[in-house]
């Protein structure tokens, strides 16, 4: 669907499930994707760009998580409990990795953070979380961009500071949910709204910096969320989304032939703000925008071109995956772009599952 300048997206509750469902299939497609290839220099891949999975459709971590995370949320009947619902990440978080499957290049970060708390320490504690801006805390997001609206800020922030208590790791994460929840309306444009919320972050016009439950989540670590937050952006953040900015201008008059490689004058996405930079970039080239240009890249070809980086291809891929489903209020979207993964049995009915409910709570 083009959107012309005179239309503009109105997502109903039923699209939402939808936006939800399509979200959760491209970010595991884009996963098993990149997963083939994750520690291959861009000097080193097998095509350009890399091939589909033959077969089965492994993911890896990443989905893992995300799927840890939507339970988690899912048992949760109060949101404003933030205890309780801390309780349920980790939880949810710690059977993960004990799971028998989790033998796909877990990250350090999180393992680390999962075996302090496991032992004990709370995430805020000086051996609670590690203090990483590593980007597992953006890959696994997705559920809470589609938790209730006096809820999914926060909540954004609690999966991220559970395993990575960093500034650089946190902003990020609000950025990219704050992205995909409102995905339909920043088709095309997606670098250029994330940097217009860290430009309302910076001049202080931001309703972030007086969301109560924001406040209340990062309040044993920070009592100044206006200058925790304009710390995340001077980290690198507001720089690299420059990077992304800059590179989408180059990209927009080529072929998709000559994309080389996505990360070029960005970074590799293995910490947090290229991570989401990156994939920002991959959907403003794979989603159409108001003055009714056709995008240069299908979802499927976007999928492939995320996944064939110097980086993290699969987190590249799943984010950028998870945002482009999100964009997409059309029932089996990913079908429709002539995508039908077939992923292992156990995921396939996980993803199946989790696609029918929303992160709900108590709900606004």
């Amino acid at each position: 669907m083009t959107m012309t300048p005179s239309m503009s997206y109105h997502t109903t509750p039923a699209d939402t499930h939808i936006r939800y469902a399509n979200a959760l299939t491209g970010l595991a497609a884009g996963d098993a994707w990149g997963y083939q290839v994750e520690f291959t220099s861009y000097a080193q891949m097998p095509a350009y760009p890399v091939a589909p999975p033959v077969g089965r459709w492994v993911i890896s971590d990443d989905t893992q998580m995300t799927l840890a995370l939507h339970w988690a949320l899912a048992e949760v009947t109060d949101f404003a409990d933030i205890e309780t619902v801390t309780d349920a990440i980790i939880r949810q978080f710690l059977l993960w990795q004990v799971d028998p499957d989790n033998t796909r290049a877990p990250g350090r970060t999180c393992m680390t953070s999962l075996h302090n708390l496991r032992a004990g320490a709370r995430w805020y504690d000086t051996d609670g979380a590690v203090e990483s801006a590593g980007c597992g805390a953006v890959m696994r997001l997705v559920p809470t961009a589609f938790a209730p609206e006096s809820y999914w800020l926060g909540l954004t922030a609690l999966q991220a500071v559970i395993t990575h208590k960093h500034p650089r790791a946190v902003v990020p994460a609000l950025l990219l949910a704050d992205t995909i929840r409102d995905a339909p309306e920043h088709r095309g444009r997606f670098v250029e709204h994330a940097r217009t919320v860290a430009a309302q972050i910076y001049n202080g016009t931001s309703g972030w910096t007086a969301d109560p439950y924001l406040r209340d989540v990062l309040a044993p670590i920070t009592g100044d969320v206006s200058s925790y937050l304009v710390e995340g952006l001077d980290d690198g953040t507001a720089d690299i989304l420059t990077a992304a900015a800059d590179r989408l201008e180059q990209l927009r008059p080529l072929s998709p032939a000559e994309f080389g490689d996505p990360c070029v004058g960005i970074g590799e996405g293995w910490e947090s703000a290229s991570a989401v930079a990156l994939a920002l970039l991959v959907a403003d080239l794979a989603t159409t925008t108001a003055d009714d240009s056709p995008a240069a890249l299908t979802g499927p070809k976007a999928l492939a071109w995320a996944s064939t980086s110097n980086g993290d291809s699969d987190s590249i891929a799943c984010i950028a995956g998870g945002l482009i489903g999100s964009a997409h209020p059309e029932n089996g979207y990913w079908a429709a772009a002539g995508l039908a993964p077939e992923f292992e049995p156990r995921y396939a009915e996980e993803i199946a599952t989790t696609a029918r409910r929303l992160p709900a709570g108590d709900t606004d």
